[in-house]
């Protein structure tokens, strides 16, 4: 497990920026989508995508530690080769103290030029050629929030975008690396399966679990828990979906 800074709070990691996201929505609570493809931000949404990589950083360095602040680039972000392959995703919150990330994540497409980070990480769950360019892996998945209520609704969220994409855009066999205290919570969320036995990681100084998603399952799992986003995901791609009714004042922390 994550060796977890409890000094640095949710509320310490979540980014607030000033934001138009919500200017045609400005009582929706919450607007979730895609926010770049192959690390170009979908246009409009410039200052949100760096904000994004701002809560991935101060998650992984400040409050986890899984990277070290010399691991960042020059900008201060932790992108990485993956990011140039990947679809991007976020949770916003309309916040009385302005537009808030609360949760990100990205699908890596493998392609035809490199493999997933699965593949390399857990090389003795694969054969050669078994994976076809459509195949995929979750990865930077976060989700904040004070409550973990409301931390639970963004992490769903995230899912069922995920879910959207992969099947808009025929996407094939999906895979993710997790750590092992992690693998319960999930099941309640999405349709997993072990691929591998948990092993130490370097780069994620931990120790890991290679798993694969099943997504028709999942899409079942998701449909039961508020039937009719996939689609509704699906169908608003590549704009974003607003969703729950802001709340201010001492109903700001309440969930979606």
């Amino acid at each position: 497990m994550s060796n977890i800074d409890r000094t640095v709070t949710n509320h310490d990691v979540i980014p607030t920026l000033n934001s138009h996201v919500f200017d045609e929505h400005p009582t929706a609570r919450l607007a979730c989508g895609l926010i770049a493809v192959n690390d170009v931000p979908l246009p409009g949404l410039e200052s949100e995508y760096a904000s994004h990589f701002e809560l991935r950083r101060r998650v992984y360095v400040d409050q986890t530690g899984q990277l070290d602040a010399s691991e960042l680039q020059d900008d201060g972000t932790d992108r990485d080769p993956d990011d140039a392959r990947s679809a991007t995703f976020a949770v916003f919150e309309n916040h009385p103290a302005g537009l808030r990330v609360l949760g990100v994540a990205r699908l890596i497409l493998r392609g035809t030029d490199a493999p997933l980070p699965v593949e390399e990480f857990c090389p003795d769950s694969f054969a050669t050629g078994e994976l076809s360019p459509r195949s995929v892996e979750v990865s930077r998945v976060i989700a904040r929030h004070e409550t973990a209520l409301v931390q639970n609704v963004v992490q769903w969220h995230l899912f069922t975008l995920m879910l959207a994409y992969i099947a808009n855009h025929e996407l094939e066999r999906t895979f993710a690396i997790i750590e092992p205290w992690f693998e319960r919570h999930l099941k309640s969320i999405i349709s997993i399966t072990r691929i591998g036995e948990p092993r130490y990681v370097e780069h994620y100084l931990d120790y890991n679990l290679p798993i694969e998603i099943d997504i028709p399952a999942s899409a079942l799992l998701a449909n039961a828990h508020n039937d009719g986003f996939i689609d509704r995901y699906r169908a608003a791609e590549p704009g974003l979906t607003f969703v729950g009714r802001a709340a201010r004042g001492p109903r700001a922390e309440q969930a979606a």
